[in-house]
């Protein structure tokens, strides 16, 4: 399909195993013991259910862009190990909702049996998906979610919490003193950005920290960067950056480097690229709030195969010991806390599970 700009198409070229056999070796203390135990306890359900091969899933992200890296790794395994082909795919261009849903659309046509989407806007995607839950389309969001589609099923970040850790960390950075802060985001009207900023807002309130404002750049790390010096310009006492989506911290450790003000300006920072690695390593990120995108991966892939042989229900009833929300649809991967003095033991983990950054 010529729409279809990325192409992941996952059978068994990974890892051979059988379902839920993919572990993390390693005695860090960053071990998701509580995601392990959810794929054990989709992989028993599943064993021997279903014909994998006859049983194709998509995953739609919001962009093209390395942070997808680690989920498509993750849905790579999980594939491997069901045996069930997954595609995994985006827009190409950051923020392309037509796109988006076009690609869904896609999915609808083909007769696809479950579909995984980083939502990109609640709005447009709402019809897409319920005509597709018309024709038994079994579908659930990660990463940024879409509550009144219809959708089964929300795996990832729950965003209020990880913004209330941002702004926690903060807090403990910036002291009594407090100071000014300005966010960076690439798309403000996304839920997952939504969120973040509340409860980042929320966790200051009563405090002396200040979020001044929080400038959108599109997803366009070049734009992040003009924003970051801006910023720098615009508050000379500015002090400290959040940085929302996962480029954005790095953005903002380049623009301080440039100006001068590494040290000076503190920088808390969502998810761990090579690059913010490097940076926190060097002390330019004091904080990086990392998500688990490998388990948003790893976990659909189960999740969507198990209401493709189990049903629904039966799937919903099994993960209902780790599910929360008001409506107990939301599977919270939840997120990690790394400073520089964790760093060295949080790649330990990474490394257990072939991963280099997430």
């Amino acid at each position: 399909m010529k729409s279809r700009l990325i192409l992941l198409i996952v059978f068994a070229i990974l890892i051979a195993g059988q379902p839920g056999s993919t572990r993390a070796q390693s005695t860090s203390n960053f071990v998701p013991k509580r995601l392990i135990e959810i794929s054990d306890v989709l992989g028993k359900a599943i064993q021997g259910k279903g014909t994998p091969d006859e049983t194709p899933l998509g995953i739609v992200a919001n962009s093209v862009t390395s942070f997808w890296t680690a989920a498509q790794i993750g849905a790579q395994r999980a594939s491997s190990e069901i045996g069930a082909p997954t595609i995994f795919t985006a827009p190409i261009k950051p923020g392309d909702k037509v796109v988006q849903g076009n690609l869904v659309k896609s999915f609808v046509d083909e007769g696809y049996k479950g579909i995984a989407i980083s939502v990109i806007d609640p709005d447009s995607i709402t019809p897409i998906v319920k005509a597709g839950i018309a024709k038994d389309i079994n579908f659930i969001t990660i990463d940024s979610d879409a509550p009144d589609s219809g959708r089964l099923l929300y795996i990832g970040t729950d965003n209020y919490n990880a913004g209330y850790a941002a702004g926690k960390e903060l807090v403990r950075l910036l002291g009594d003193k407090g100071g000014r802060v300005v966010g960076l985001v690439g798309l403000l009207t996304a839920p997952n950005a939504i969120g973040r900023i509340e409860g980042i807002k929320d966790a200051i309130k009563g405090t002396n920290v200040k979020l001044e404002e929080v400038m959108a750049d599109g997803i366009d790390a070049t734009k992040a960067l003009d924003n970051a010096e801006i910023a720098i310009d615009k508050y000379p006492d500015l002090a400290a950056f959040v940085g929302i989506y996962a480029f954005n911290g790095p953005a903002a450790g380049q623009a301080l480097r440039v100006s001068g003000k590494v040290g000076k300006i503190k920088i808390v920072s969502f998810d761990m690229l090579p690059e913010t690695i490097t940076l926190v390593r060097d002390g330019v990120i004091s904080t990086a709030i990392v998500q688990r995108p490998y388990y948003w991966g790893y976990l659909s892939t189960y999740v969507l195969y198990a209401m493709s042989v189990l049903g629904p229900k039966e799937t919903m009833t099994l993960l209902t010991p780790y599910l929360s929300g008001a409506d107990h649809d939301i599977l919270d991967t939840q997120v990690d806390v790394v400073t520089t003095d964790t760093l060295a033991d949080y790649l330990s983990y990474l490394e257990s599970i072939g991963m280099k950054s997430q």
